[in-house]
């Protein structure tokens, strides 16, 4: 052998460089994806991102795609020919999951997930962030935190604006939720037209298609905002739900509390005054900011009521959210988005969640 071919040998032979299909764990690693696996390999040719536990798998609704598995699936390489015919794109840990799950909600007809889902194909592997980690997709990216129980997916007007911002090291921190469908206004009843997400542990947020912000402190308020008191009147055959309500809102330990709410005032000093109706196809509950009253429908939330629109509301627990719902809008709190207690749909949430204290804290905390 000649000096040039020995160097040949021994280049062949070096863990990173491989020029060859290669036989692991029981399975072939080959072409494309094989040119991601080596970039992985430690100088004792171990892998860290552990060894195959599959063969070359089709990937993609159209199969011209292709994904391994490896490290019993905590890792994966997935390869498109429109991203990169030589190389395909590392997943692994919470980043994997996020993107193999979602799409999925709870009570909700499912989206298609991983490439077939709207993050379509890695455009990076794994990358460092500050304080977590990252990959690219071709629709958007999936960013975690460390310490976190789960990565979240950015994409579109509101990873603009994130990036704008300077991504985790900015204002807006890292991402602490999926994209949320949202009320595109104030007024929006029963509709979704807009997006917002959290950031940095629910303290801040983005939203994109929104006619406004989701709170307003003057005009639609009921609260004395000199004294930061909203003062309730009046009576309803449901006041241990709207006690429920009133100790929601005033829970200091949850960050709230800083409009402080108390009931039996007389009616010259009320802010608020609370009552039942009975409308047959009407609202369950409503805050009128006009006359500042709220009113419980008792057509529906009676004992034996009938449903309304498919839902009974004949329970503690719809009723718990009507009262928190409708003395949010008394707080100042427009409709928001799913998952919180401002959404625009009917909901079992029963207390304030990380966007409605968001807004609330916006709007009351100075």
């Amino acid at each position: 052998m000649t000096a040039l071919g020995l160097m040949c040998a021994i280049v062949a032979s070096t863990p990173g460089v491989a020029n060859a299909d290669q036989f692991r764990n029981g399975q072939w690693i080959f072409g494309s994806i094989e040119q991601e696996f080596i970039r992985f390999l430690n100088p004792d040719n171990s892998s860290r991102i552990g060894e195959p536990t599959s063969g070359e798998l089709l990937a993609g609704s159209d199969g011209r795609g292709r994904w391994q598995s490896f490290g019993f699936d905590t890792n994966r390489i997935v390869w498109s020919p429109d991203v990169d015919p030589g190389r395909g794109r590392q997943i692994g840990g919470f980043i994997l999951q996020k993107w193999l799950t979602y799409g999925v909600r709870p009570n909700q007809t499912p989206l298609d997930s991983d490439e077939r889902g709207r993050l379509k194909y890695p455009t990076t592997a794994e990358e460092p962030a500050v304080g977590g980690r990252y990959n690219n997709f071709q629709g958007g990216a999936i960013t975690y935190e460390f310490g976190k129980a789960s990565a979240y997916a950015t994409w579109g007007d509101i990873r603009n604006t994130w990036s704008q911002n300077g991504y985790e090291t900015g204002q807006y921190g890292f991402p602490s939720s999926d994209e949320l469908r949202c009320a595109a206004a104030p007024s929006s009843n029963g509709t979704f037209g807009a997006a917002g997400q959290l950031f940095k542990s629910g303290s801040t947020y983005i939203t994109s298609g929104v006619s406004g912000p989701f709170g307003n402190r003057i005009g639609y308020t009921a609260v004395d905002a000199f004294s930061k008191t909203l003062k309730l009147t009046g009576s309803t055959k449901y006041q241990t739900n709207l006690n429920y309500a009133v100790g929601k809102w005033n829970d200091t330990s949850a960050g709230l509390g800083k409009v402080t709410i108390t009931q039996g005032a007389s009616a010259g000093s009320a802010n608020l005054t609370v009552s039942d109706v009975n409308i047959p196809g009407g609202f369950i509950g409503q805050y009128s900011p006009g006359n500042r009253t709220l009113q419980f429908n008792d057509v529906y939330l009676a004992p034996g009521a009938p449903s309304y629109n498919g839902t009974s509301y004949a329970n503690d627990t719809r009723r718990n959210h009507t009262a928190s719902h409708e003395l949010g809008h008394a707080l100042g709190l427009y409709h928001s988005c799913e998952t919180q207690l401002m959404t625009p749909i009917n909901s079992t949430v029963q207390g304030p969640n990380p966007l409605d204290r968001t807004i609330y804290n916006n709007l009351w905390s100075n």
